[in-house]
Parts: structure tokens; C-alpha cells; sequence
């Protein structure tokens, strides 16, 4: 033992120990189990490329993009169904990401990361406006067992633009409402207070996959959550029920229905004998007061301003001119020759913003600048439930896209027809841009016509902070 001594002791520094020759040991079998499994990780990711690589020859998605969309649909769906709209906008809006079938095909819905022909449509989008959603063709595939068939034929007619402006929406996603109310049974341990809003906003998700809420939409679901918060358990299901029906009723003919002949019966009153005025796309409220004014006998003409790519405009001048009304109809880009005669500008609203801006359909804001320039007047109609709380200066922060395949139909007509643009998506240089709406400074506006009373823009935080207090 003393002669092992003298040896260890004698060793010169750094020769290892046979305690330090065992952990060497040790190491080196965990490095080559490392690396014997980080080679088979290389084999098994290899196989996985290759696999990938034959589907995409064939045109088959890859097994993993099922589950990539159900799960991107699902968490699109925890979002509340009460935040503030956009587009057609208005606030809120879902990730909500529709499962590709042929079947399902023709409706539109907003779908993100989607590829479809092979071309992932998020890398197509322009950048400066890359956190936008875009509203893509997809289908209704992934819609929970829970969603309600009004609800889902609703979906469809908002992705397919049938049902577009923001009152009609507003109206028709109440309409529904009250359908799913009337169906919907309380379930056992709980209160219709309780569980009939978290049935609501499930329904609302499923909506904001076709469209952002827009503002006015926003604005009576939250009414309508509050309403529902405050049913008393005292009274029976039934009961409930009935009274929600109720007050939908009511809230539709109080901030639509009868607001909408307030505001009439007061723009009218801006029209003259031998006016020639201006309006841009399409506004129900608009076209009421113009039918008004000649019912009443007042002998002006309109002239109808239009853009691709929905042509709003086609359908109030054919109600105008059926009416008996003289009309001229001209697309955005001659603007500039008609307005020499023109002596008033009336506007629609899709919403108004508390700063004062109008936020409406792109072109807007062209057309009331260029009124402006040459001191014409522009009075826009609006409800007051189109008003929001929302701060916005510009139109690239907050927007909707609407699908960049509208873009490439050439048509004039109902009966789409692709154009040169029509395989765009292999066009590795090109981007498409269709946006729904832009900002009118207020500087732009006259007056607003409400069903309170005209009003310049300035005052408008007054009428929200009446509305919000109401």
C-alpha cells in the first residue's frame, strides 16, 4: 500500500486518477449516446421531408396542416364577442382559420396561413398593412356542433358580401340573435344570466370568422350581453326568453329603424330646388332621404359616385331612376369632371370615430377632400349607434381587407369574369391590395345629420358620452 502511495504522490500533475479514468468513461458513453440520438432525429426529420416532399408533388396537404388549422380555429374562438367592431367593419376580430373543401368552396370566410394553389396567401399580403386580416374563400367545415343553423347561414351571407352595410348587418345579426334565443334551452346547474351569454359569444366567433364585427354591430352586442346579465332568476326560462325577443325588437325599430326617418326628415330639409348632389357607393339613409325629397316634389338631380370592387353605387341609382329621379352614374376615377355642378355632397357612415373621423368606404375620403377643395358642403348621415369610443388618425392601424381574388374580376355584371390578373398568385412579383375602408378628416365635413339633432364633427364625444350614460 505505501509503494501505491509513492507512486500517486510521484505522478505528475495532471495524469488522471482511476476515480477520474471512470468518469472519463462515463462521459464518453453519454456523448455517444448523444450523438447516436441526435442521429436518429436526422433520420427521422429526413423522413418526414421526404414524406412532405412527395405530397407536395401530388398537390396533397401535408398531415400536419389539419391539426395546425383546428387548433388556430379554436383559439380564434376564446376571443369575447364584445369587443368593439371593425370592419364593414368596425373592431374585434377572430383568428379563426377554416378547414379548404371543395364543397364549401363558394362561401367566404377569413382565414389566416391557409395555402391554397400552393401559395401561401400571407406572403402575398402588402407589408405595410401585413397585420390585417384577409377575407379568403374557405368553407364552414369547422363549425362546432353548438353553432346555431341562423348563425351559420348568417356566416355565409356576411362572407359572401349578400348582406353588407353596417345597419343591415347590425339588424340581421339581431335578427338571428333572437332566432338562437328562442331555440336556446338553459342547461341544468346553471342560469340563463349565466350561461346564455357564454352560448352568445361562441355564436359571435363563429360570425367574426366571415367579418370583423363591424361598429354598430359591437355597439348592440354589448347592449344585449348587459341586458342579458340583468335577467332575474325569479322569473322562468321562458319568461326570459320572451323578454329578450322583446327588447331586440325594440332596440332595432329605436336605433335604426326609427332613427333612420328622424335623420330623413332632417337631411331633407338640406335639399333645394335645382341641387345637383353628389353621393358616393351606396348608403340606405342616403337613399331614403333622396326618395323623400321627391316624394316631396323638390326637383333635384344625383349623381353617383362608384367603385370596384362590390359597385354599391348600381343599385341606388337603378332604386333612384326607378323612382323618377334624374341620375348620372360615374366611376371614382372621373370624379374630377362632374364636380363643377355639383352643389352639395351627402355620405353615408359606417362609423364615426370620437376624434371626429368618418370611417367609410374607401374613396370617401377622396371624395369629400375633393368637395372640399372646391368649397362644396358634405353632410353625412349617420346614426348615432354607429358612433365609437375609438381614437384613429389614420386608416392603416385599424381595417379590413377584403379578398384579393375580388380584385381580378373584370365584370360589370353579377356573372364573375377572371381577368389578366386571374393567376396572380404565381406572379412571385405581385401583390394585390383590397382595402374596405379609409379616414375622412373632419376637416372635410360640414355637418353630421343625426337623429339627435346636426351636429359638427367636434361633438361628437358629447353624443357618446350621453349614449354610453343612457
Amino acid at each position: 500500500m505505501p509503494e501505491v502511495s509513492a507512486k500517486v504522490a510521484l505522478a505528475p500533475p495532471g495524469t488522471p486518477t482511476p476515480k477520474g479514468q471512470q468518469q472519463k468513461g462515463k462521459d464518453k458513453n453519454n456523448a455517444e449516446a448523444q450523438e447516436a440520438k441526435a442521429q436518429r432525429k436526422a433520420e427521422k426529420a429526413a423522413r418526414r421531408a421526404a414524406k412532405v416532399s412527395e405530397q407536395g408533388k401530388s398537390n396533397k396537404p401535408p398531415p400536419e396542416a389539419p391539426v395546425r388549422v383546428q387548433s388556430q380555429a379554436k383559439q380564434g374562438r376564446t376571443a369575447s364577442g364584445a369587443g368593439n367592431a371593425s370592419s364593414g367593419g368596425g373592431g374585434g376580430s377572430a383568428n379563426s382559420v377554416g378547414n379548404v373543401t371543395a364543397g364549401n368552396a363558394i362561401s367566404s370566410l377569413t382565414t389566416q396561413g391557409t395555402a391554397i394553389h400552393g401559395t401561401d396567401i400571407l406572403d402575398k399580403r402588402v407589408g405595410l398593412f401585413k397585420h390585417l386580416e384577409i377575407t379568403r374563400r374557405s368553407g364552414t367545415a369547422d363549425a362546432a356542433k353548438d353553432i346555431h343553423p341562423a348563425i351559420l347561414a348568417l356566416t355565409l351571407q356576411f362572407a359572401s358580401y349578400t348582406v353588407i352595410g353596417s345597419s343591415a348587418r347590425c339588424r340581421a345579426t339581431l335578427r338571428a340573435f333572437q332566432t338562437v334565443i328562442k331555440d336556446y334551452r338553459t342547461p341544468a346547474g346553471t342560469t340563463l344570466s349565466r350561461n346564455l351569454t357564454n352560448h352568445l359569444s361562441r355564436q359571435i366567433d363563429f360570425l367574426k370568422t366571415a367579418r370583423p364585427l363591424s361598429i354598430t354591430m359591437g355597439n348592440a352586442i354589448r347592449w344585449l350581453k348587459q341586458e342579458i346579465s340583468v335577467v332575474s332568476i325569479d322569473i322562468s326560462d321562458d319568461q326570459a326568453r320572451e323578454s329578450l325577443m322583446e327588447k331586440i325588437d325594440t332596440y332595432i325599430r329605436d336605433k335604426i329603424e326609427v332613427a333612420d326617418r328622424v335623420i330623413v326628415q332632417s337631411a331633407v330639409k338640406q335639399i333645394s330646388k335645382g341641387d345637383v348632389i353628389l353621393t358616393f357607393s351606396r348608403s340606405a339613409v342616403v337613399e331614403q332621404v333622396f326618395l323623400e325629397a321627391n316624394l316631396r316634389g323638390i326637383e333635384f338631380s344625383v349623381v353617383v359616385v362608384d367603385t370596384r370592387p362590390f359597385f354599391e353605387g348600381k343599385e341606388m341609382v337603378r332604386r333612384l331612376s326607378n323612382a323618377g329621379l334624374r341620375c348620372e352614374y360615374v366611376l371614382i376615377s372621373g370624379l374630377s369632371y362632374v364636380l363643377n355642378d355639383i352643389t352639395s355632397v351627402f355620405l353615408g357612415a359606417h362609423a364615426v370615430l370620437s376624434n371626429g373621423q368618418l370611417y367609410s368606404r374607401v374613396g370617401t375620403a377622396l371624395v369629400a377632400m375633393s368637395a372640399k377643395r372646391k368649397n362644396i358642403p358634405v353632410i353625412v348621415c349617420c346614426e348615432s349607434i354607429k358612433f365609437s369610443n375609438r381614437v384613429q388618425l389614420d386608416s392603416v392601424t385599424f381595417n379590413e381587407l377584403g379578398s384579393p381574388d375580388d380584385l381580378m374580376n373584370i365584370s360589370i355584371d353579377s356573372a364573375p369574369k377572371p381577368g389578366p390578373l386571374k393567376n396572380w398568385r404565381d406572379l412571385p412579383n405581385l401583390k394585390l391590395l383590397n382595402i374596405l375602408y379609409d379616414l375622412t378628416p373632419p376637416d372635410y365635413i360640414k355637418k353630421i345629420v343625426t337623429e339627435v339633432g346636426s351636429l359638427p364633427p367636434s361633438s361628437v364625444p358629447v353624443i357618446i358620452r350621453e349614449y354610453n350614460s343612457a
